[in-house]
C-alpha cells in the first residue's frame, strides 16, 4: 500500500478558474484605477493653484474638478477597453476553436502556445488534446476499415460456396469440397468474433481478477487442447517446464499460451519441431516458446503487435491479426514484457517474462 505522501505526489494539482487569468484581470484593473487616481489628484491640484484661470473662462473650482473627473473616467474606460481586448483576445480564439472541435474538425489548432502564461499553458494543452483526439479518430476509422474487410471475406465466400451447392449438377466429392470451405468461413467469422469482443474487452479493462495456480499445468493442457492441430502436422515437442505457482488472471493467460503456441504450430513446417521452456526467477517467471518454422522479415517483426496485420500472405486466411495483439495487451495487464526475435526461415522466438505475484 502506498503511504500518503506518495499519494500526494500522485495528485494532479488542478487550478482555480479564477487564478488562470486573475493576474490579468488585477493588471488591468489596477492600471485603470491608477489612471483615475492620477488624474483626480491632478485635477485637485490644478484647481487649487490655477483656480483663477478657470475663473476666467468661467468655470467654478467644483466645474472644473467634475471636469477633470469625467477625464479620469474616459481615460480609465479607455485603459480597461485596451485591455480587456488583449486578455479576451485568446479566450475568443479558443472559443472559436472549441466549436470547431465540436463540430467534429480536429484540425484545428490555436496561436499562442508557446506564451509562458497560464493562457498559454491552457492553449498547449487545448491543441494537446485536439491533436490526441484527432489520432484516436485515425485509429478508429482505421478498425472499422480492418473490421469490415475482415467480415468481407469469409462472408463473400460463404455466399459465393451457399451458391453453387444449390446446383443439383454436383458429385459428392464437390459438394463435399464446398461444405468445407463454408465451414472454414464460419469458423474465421467465429473467431473473428471472439477475438474482436475479447480485444474490446481487455483494451477497456483496469483490474484483473487474481487467483492462484499452476503455470506449468496450465501450459501443459494449452498444448494438448491443440493436440489435432500438431499431431496433424508430426510437430516434436521440447518441453521443459519448472513447476511454479503464481497469482495471475488464469482465463486471460490461457489466452497468450493458446496464441503462442498455436502461431507456432501453424508457423512451423511438417514434421518441424517447438521447444517450450518455463523458468523462474527471483521475482518473475520466463516462459520461452520457439519454433523453427518460416520465421519473420524485419518489417513483420516490427508490426506483429499491429491490430489486423499479418505478415504471412499464404497464411493470411488462417488467422485476423488480432491474436498477438491480445497477447500483448494481457502481458502488459500483468505489468510484464513481451519480447520476439526472429529469422525468415529459421524460425521465430517468443519470451514472456510475468511477475510471480501481483505489483502495484
Amino acid at each position: 500500500m502506498k503511504d500518503d505522501n506518495s499519494n500526494k505526489k500522485n495528485k494532479t494539482k488542478v487550478r482555480s478558474p479564477y487564478s488562470v487569468h486573475g493576474r490579468w484581470i488585477y493588471m488591468v484593473l489596477g492600471l485603470g484605477l491608477l489612471t483615475a487616481a492620477l488624474v483626480g489628484v491632478t485635477a485637485v491640484v490644478l484647481t487649487r493653484f490655477f483656480g483663477e484661470n478657470f475663473n476666467k473662462i468661467g468655470w467654478t473650482p467644483l466645474i472644473a474638478q467634475l471636469v477633470l473627473l469625467g477625464v479620469a473616467i474616459v481615460l480609465f474606460a479607455v485603459v480597461m477597453v485596451v485591455g480587456s481586448r488583449g486578455f479576451l483576445a485568446p479566450i475568443h480564439r479558443m472559443s472559436q476553436a472549441m466549436e470547431k472541435v465540436s463540430k467534429g474538425d480536429l484540425s484545428v489548432r490555436v496561436k499562442g502556445a508557446k506564451d509562458s502564461t497560464e493562457m498559454g499553458e491552457l492553449i498547449a494543452r487545448f491543441n494537446a488534446m485536439v491533436e490526441e483526439l484527432g489520432t484516436i479518430e485515425t485509429l478508429r476509422n482505421d478498425f472499422i476499415a480492418n473490421v469490415s474487410h475482415e467480415f468481407k471475406t469469409p462472408l463473400t465466400t460463404i455466399q459465393g460456396y451457399s451458391m453453387l451447392l444449390q446446383s443439383d449438377d454436383l458429385s459428392d466429392e464437390e459438394r463435399k469440397q464446398y461444405t468445407e470451405a463454408v465451414l472454414t468461413a464460419t469458423k474465421q467469422l467465429t473467431n473473428l468474433t471472439t477475438n474482436i469482443l475479447k480485444m474490446s474487452k481487455i483494451e477497456n479493462q483496469k483490474d484483473i481478477d487474481y487467483q492462484e495456480f499452476a503455470l506449468a499445468e496450465q501450459i501443459r493442457q494449452s498444448i494438448l487442447i491443440l493436440e489435432p492441430i500438431w499431431s496433424a502436422k508430426n510437430i516434436d515437442w521440447d518441453i521443459d517446464l519448472v513447476e511454479v505457482s503464481i497469482v495471475a488472471c488464469e482465463e486471460l493467460l490461457a489466452t497468450v499460451w493458446s496464441n503462442l503456441l498455436g502461431n507456432a504450430i501453424k508457423f512451423s513446417n511438417d514434421g518441424g519441431a517447438i521447444r517450450v521452456k518455463l523458468t523462474k526467477q527471483k521475482e518473475y517467471v520466463t516462459v520461452e516458446v520457439s519454433d523453427h518454422g518460416v520465421g519473420m522479415s524485419e518489417e513483420t517483426l516490427r508490426h506483429i503487435y499491429d491490430k489486423f496485420y499479418q505478415g504471412d500472405g499464404s497464411r493470411a486466411g488462417e488467422g485476423n491479426g488480432l491474436g498477438l495483439a491480445l497477447v500483448k495487451r494481457i502481458v502488459e495487464l500483468h505489468h510484464g514484457q513481451i519480447v520476439a526475435t526472429s529469422q525468415e526461415g529459421e524460425g521465430s522466438t517468443f519470451v514472456v517474462n510475468i511477475p510471480i505475484v501481483p505489483q502495484e
